[in-house]
């Protein structure tokens, strides 16, 4: 199972920031991206989280951070991000992408 410490973290392509996609086994992927004002981060939870599907679209995730399970996760056409999460979150939303 991949988790965060396997991100490889790049300069975002805005130049402000950096992001990381990592595609997994099943063909889908997560990407993580941290720096930025304008990112839906803060100090306390540097990281905002997109699932990426298949075909590279986004898919739906909903994590609202206060729970150990991600609430949804699944191949529908959506455009939702995990906002605010910290690096555990991240691991939580690595793995629930991975077990699809």
């Amino acid at each position: 199972m991949k988790t965060f410490k396997d991100l490889t973290f790049e300069t975002h392509p805005c130049g402000e920031g950096q992001k990381a996609i990592l595609w997994f086994d099943n063909g889908r992927a997560v990407s993580v991206i941290t720096g930025a004002d304008w990112f839906l981060t803060s100090v306390e939870a540097p990281y905002e989280v997109a699932f990426i599907k298949e075909d590279g679209s986004l898919g739906r995730l909903i994590y609202d951070g206060s729970s150990d399970s991600v609430d949804a996760i699944e191949d529908a056409d959506h455009n939702d991000v995990a906002a605010h999460c910290t690096e555990h979150n991240v691991n939580l939303i690595m793995k629930a992408i991975q077990k699809l």
